[in-house]
C-alpha cells in the first residue's frame, strides 16, 4: 500500500526511495549470489592451481642416499597470499615411497591416518605418467588433490598436492567480507549522491510550480531561468514559451474589452440619442426622418459587428468546423473576383494562378477568410492587386498582395488580433477572422512590407492531416 501511494510523495524523495529500494534489491542478490559464485570460481579454480604448485614444487624434491625426504618450502598461491594477507594458507603436500609408506608431508594441521592411507591409494590408481586430478570425500573433509607419480634418480615416489574444502570455505567467507565492506561503503556513497541528485533534479520542477502560482495570480513578468539542455530544460523553455503566450492572451483579452466596448458604445449612443429624441419630439419632419435613417444605420454596424464576433467564436472552435473536403482555390478566387471587383474597378487584379489548386477545408470558411483579406487589400491598394501561388508535396503558399502604403511597423504583430485596425479599417475583425480559419485549417498566415507594397503570406495544407482536430 505504501507503495501505491508514492505518487503522492514529492519527487526528490520517490527518487531517493526508488533509488535505495532497487540498492537494497541489488545488494540482497548480490549477497546471496556473490559467495555461490566465488565459491564455484574457488573450486573450478583450485585444480589449475594445484597443477601450477605441482609443476614449481616438484622441482625441489630431492632424497638422500637412503631415499630420504629432504626438506621442501611451503606451497602456497601468490595471488592468495596478497589477496589474503591476514589469512594463512598453503597448500598441503605428502609425499609417499612406491610402496605407501609415507616419506614425509607438510600441512597445515594433522590429516587423518585413514585418509592419508586413501589418498594414497588414490594417487596410486591413477596412470603412472600424467598429472591427475581427484577428490576425496570423507566424513568430516573433503579433499581436492593432485598427484603423480615421480622419479628421483631412478627412485619412484607419489607426490600429492591437496586442498580442503573447508580452506576454501574460509576463504571465500574472507572474501565476502571484504567485498561486503566495500560494496556498504559504496552504498553510503551512493545514497549521499541519490539524496543530492534528487533535490538537483526536483529543484527546477519546484521553481517551475511557484512560476504556475504566480501565473495564476497574472505575475507574468517573473522570469524563469533554468540553465539546462535536457527534458527538464525542454519543458521549462516549453513553460516560459507557454507563459508569454498567456501574457500576450491576457493583454489581447484586455485589448479586446476595450475595444469592444468602444465598438459597441458608439452605436449604442447614437441609437439611444435620437431614440430619446424622438420620443420627446426634438426631432420632427426631416430630422425625424435623418434620425431614423442614423438608427437604422447604427444598428446594422452593431449587427454586423455582433455577427462577426459570434463567427470568429465559432471558427475558433475547431468542433464546429466539420465541413472539409477537398476545394479548388482557382474557383473559389475566381468567385471571389467576381464579387469584389465591383467595389473598387479603378483596382487591377493581377491573378497568377495554374488550372487547378486543391487544398483541404471548408470551402466557405476558406472563402470567409480570403474574402476578408483581400477587402482589406483593395482598401489599401493605389492601383493593383495581385495574387501568386507555389505548391510543394505537403503544403501550398499563397501571396496576396497590394501596392498600397505599408502597414505602421508597431501594429504589424497585432494586425491579427481582434479589434486591431489601421487608420482605414472598419471593425478591425475581419483578419482576425481570417487568421482563425486558417490557423484551424492547420495553416498560418503573417504580413509583411515589401518594396512594393504590402503582402500577405498563406500557407494551407494540402491533405487532411495538416487539419487541426
Amino acid at each position: 500500500m505504501k507503495l501505491l501511494r508514492l505518487k503522492n510523495w514529492p519527487l526528490s524523495r520517490q527518487i531517493l526511495i526508488l533509488f535505495m529500494l532497487l540498492t537494497i534489491l541489488l545488494g540482497s542478490s548480490v549477497g546471496v549470489l556473490y559467495p555461490m559464485a566465488i565459491k564455484q570460481y574457488l573450486v573450478s579454480n583450485t585444480f589449475s592451481l594445484l597443477e601450477d604448485e605441482f609443476n614449481e614444487l616438484s622441482s625441489h624434491i630431492s632424497f638422500t642416499e637412503h631415499n630420504e625426504l629432504l626438506p621442501f618450502p611451503a606451497s602456497a598461491p601468490l595471488f592468495l597470499q596478497l589477496l589474503l594477507s591476514k589469512y594463512e594458507y598453503s597448500f598441503d603436500v605428502l609425499v609417499y615411497g612406491p610402496n605407501g609408506e609415507l616419506l614425509g608431508q607438510r600441512s597445515t594441521e594433522q590429516v587423518p591416518q585413514s585418509d592419508l592411507v586413501q589418498l594414497y591409494h588414490m594417487a596410486a590408481t591413477y596412470k603412472k605418467d600424467e598429472l591427475q586430478r581427484g577428490t576425496l570425500d570423507r566424513s568430516h573433509e573433503t579433499y581436492l588433490f593432485v598427484s603423480k607419480q615421480l622419479n628421483y634418480h631412478s627412485f619412484p615416489y607419489y607426490l600429492v598436492l591437496f586442498s580442503k574444502e573447508r580452506d576454501l570455505n574460509n576463504i571465500n567467507a574472507v572474501l565476502t567480507q571484504q567485498f561486503f565492506i566495500v560494496f556498504a561503503i559504496i552504498l553510503v556513497m551512493s545514497w549521499l549522491l541519490a539524496m543530492w541528485f534528487s533535490r538537483y533534479l526536483s529543484a527546477p520542477i519546484r521553481r517551475l510550480d511557484e512560476s504556475c502560482q504566480k501565473i495564476a495570480l497574472r505575475q507574468f513578468d517573473v522570469p524563469l531561468k533554468v540553465d539546462r539542455q535536457d527534458e527538464i530544460g525542454q519543458l521549462a523553455r516549453s513553460f516560459d514559451k507557454m507563459k508569454n503566450q498567456l501574457k500576450e492572451y491576457d493583454e489581447s483579452q484586455r485589448h479586446f474589452i476595450q475595444n469592444i466596448s468602444h465598438e459597441l458604445k458608439t452605436p449604442i449612443m447614437a441609437i439611444q440619442g435620437y431614440t430619446q429624441g424622438l420620443a420627446e419630439g426634438v426631432f420632427q419632419g426631416e430630422q425625424a426622418d435623418h434620425g431614423l435613417a442614423i438608427i437604422m444605420e447604427e444598428s446594422k454596424r452593431l449587427e454586423k459587428v455582433v455577427e462577426q464576433l459570434l463567427y470568429l467564436t465559432k471558427i475558433e472552435s475547431v468542433a464546429q468546423m466539420t465541413q472539409f473536403k477537398r476545394v479548388d482555390l482557382v474557383e473559389l478566387f475566381t468567385l471571389i473576383h467576381q464579387r469584389l471587383s465591383v467595389l473598387n474597378p479603378a483596382i487591377e487584379w493581377d491573378v497568377h494562378l495554374p488550372h487547378s489548386l486543391y487544398c483541404y477545408g471548408d470551402g466557405e470558411q476558406l472563402s470567409t477568410a480570403f474574402v476578408n483579406i483581400l477587402e482589406n487589400q483593395l482598401r489599401y491598394a493605389k492601383s493593383k492587386l495581385s495574387i501568386r501561388s507555389s505548391s510543394f508535396s505537403d503544403r501550398l503558399e499563397l501571396i496576396l498582395s497590394n501596392d498600397g502604403p505599408p502597414i505602421e511597423e508597431n501594429l504589424l504583430p497585432q494586425l491579427f488580433q481582434r479589434f486591431r485596425k489601421g487608420k482605414s479599417g472598419k471593425h478591425g475583425l475581419g483578419l482576425a477572422i481570417a487568421r482563425a480559419v486558417i490557423e484551424s485549417h492547420g495553416g498560418s498566415i503573417r504580413v509583411d512590407n515589401g518594396e512594393e507594397g504590402v503582402y500577405f503570406t498563406v500557407i494551407l495544407p494540402t491533405e487532411a492531416e495538416g487539419v487541426a482536430s
